[in-house]
């Protein structure tokens, strides 16, 4: 068994195990100054051991930090993504549940458009198109309303003319009443001058 100078109550039970392990393979004496030094070579063997041990720790602890700080990273990119395809898909409902204007115009029906609308608005691509065919459909309203609105424009037009033209009338029949008046009045003080006289 190795002696140390100073003893340490706990270490004694240690030592021992330690003794038996190393006794059976060891052809010396541990108590002899060979076995002291063999003692050594076998602790100072032990520490080397327990160094490279503790660098394998180390090094795998360093491994396993920077794997994790990568994970880290790609589990921090994949909530961002999952969190922008949450929004982008929140703005795909907004987007669809949107009620545009063009939902309510009104429009003239299929048939009056199919046979209304000019023909470069009906060609196989715009009716195979669902999209297409809506904005034709819309382009074609929009040309009809302009053309009616068009033809709105002319017809006051006219009816402001034809307005004009009655109150012209009309100011000349008050102007031929107001000369009637006054003639009818000159002629019958004429009448009561003449008879007078």
């Amino acid at each position: 068994m190795i002696t140390s100078e100073p003893q340490i109550p706990d270490a004694e039970p240690t030592l021992k195990s330690l003794a038996a392990l190393v006794a059976p393979n060891c052809p010396i004496a541990l108590n002899s100054t060979e076995g002291q030094a063999y003692a050594d070579s076998l602790f100072a063997h032990l520490k080397a051991l327990h160094r490279d041990a503790h660098a394998t720790v180390r090094h795998h602890k360093q491994q396993t930090a920077s794997t994790r700080a990568l994970m880290d990273e790609s589990l921090l990119k994949l909530q961002n993504l999952l969190y922008e395809k949450r929004h982008l898909e929140k703005e795909i409902d907004k987007c669809r549940e949107y009620g545009s204007i063009y939902q309510d115009v009104a429009l003239h029906s299929s048939e009056e458009f199919m046979e209304f609308a000019p023909s470069e608005s009906k060609t196989e691509d715009i009716l195979a198109d669902e999209h297409q065919l809506f904005l034709a459909r819309l382009s074609f309203e929009l040309a009809e309303r302009k053309r009616l609105e068009g033809v709105v424009l002319q017809l006051q037009k006219e009816r402001d003319e034809l307005l004009a033209l009655g109150q012209a009338k009309q100011a000349k029949e008050e102007d031929w009443d107001r000369r009637t008046e006054s003639l009818a009045k000159v002629r019958d003080l004429y009448f009561c001058l003449s008879i007078y006289h």
